[in-house]
């Protein structure tokens, strides 16, 4: 496993992690923060958008440009149709403390996950987990799953990348400061091949940070065998859920319930002989 240490330069980290201006309170009122102890003097403030106690919760890790105060229209969008969002955070974001590095973030993005199971299963929530990576946040997804399977349902991607060199250059690095080796750096494709969870990518077609082919590459080395890839017409690298619209949230949510077995013909059938419509909620 790479110790990261060819990326944990200033160079680097200052094109990957640009967190926003902190922002005043503007929690909505589905909403709650939660604070994690990833390390001595180190606290993550996370967010929870809650739907219902037996929803499916999404792990979702987010861009390198983005926090708390962002996501909330997001969120909102989430709980509308049926689904938690339990939002990670990154050192540096949305009054955490700690300065943001690449071996920060992954080691914090294992620790967030078993938390978050431990804070959910405190709460009562009940629904299955999947976890959801966007852009940079693709990175901790990814790395996540990969190690703890028997821990969630499936995998969401939104925007991430395969390689980690051509996302470096796209985003201004100097070729002198960019490792040559994917052994060094994130290792998304080995690491989703590897990955035999219900596989969901989305990406913008008019993506010019990550080219829709990278995640192409993504899409064909995936190791699971139930996996589904959608290029959102129009959609460039941060708008591809407000392109994609209810539509974008309506596909995650169907995805989850059929891999939960909800939207099966068997499930249908078995309404139908109940006298239901067959329908899924």
């Amino acid at each position: 496993m790479s110790n990261f240490t060819a990326l944990d330069t200033p160079e680097i980290l200052a094109l990957l992690f640009q967190p926003p201006p902190d922002a005043a309170d503007d929690r909505p009122a589905n909403a709650q923060d939660i604070l994690l102890a990833v390390a001595p003097d180190i606290s993550l403030r996370c967010r929870f958008y809650r739907s219902a106690p037996d929803a499916p919760t999404l792990l979702y890790f987010h861009g390198g440009s983005e926090s708390c105060a962002s996501f909330n229209t997001e969120g909102d969008n989430y709980v509308r149709h049926g689904i938690n969002v339990f939002l990670a955070s990154y050192r540096g974001y949305c009054r955490s403390t700690g300065t943001p590095s690449v071996s920060s973030m992954m080691s914090d993005g294992r620790n967030i996950l078993a938390m978050a199971v431990e804070w959910l299963a405190g709460q009562s929530y009940s629904g299955p987990l999947f976890v959801m990576g966007r852009s940079l946040g693709s990175v901790s997804a990814i790395d996540v799953v990969q190690d703890h399977e028997d821990m969630v349902k499936g995998l969401f991607i939104e925007s991430g990348f395969g390689e980690t060199a051509p996302l470096l250059l796209a985003l201004g690095a100097a070729p002198a400061v960019v490792p040559t080796t994917e052994a060094e750096c994130f290792d998304n494709l080995r690491k989703i091949a590897a990955i035999k969870l219900p596989t969901l990518i989305f990406h913008g077609a008019r993506d010019a940070v990550v080219p829709v082919v990278h995640a192409e590459k993504l899409q064909a080395v995936a190791g699971a065998r139930n996996k589904q890839f959608f290029i959102i017409p129009g959609a460039a690298h941060d708008t591809v859920s407000t392109t994609g619209g209810n539509l974008y949230y309506q596909k995650i949510k169907e995805f989850m319930d059929t891999v939960c077995g909800l939207n099966t013909w068997r499930q249908r059938r078995r309404e139908f002989k109940r006298g239901g419509t067959g329908e899924s909620a």
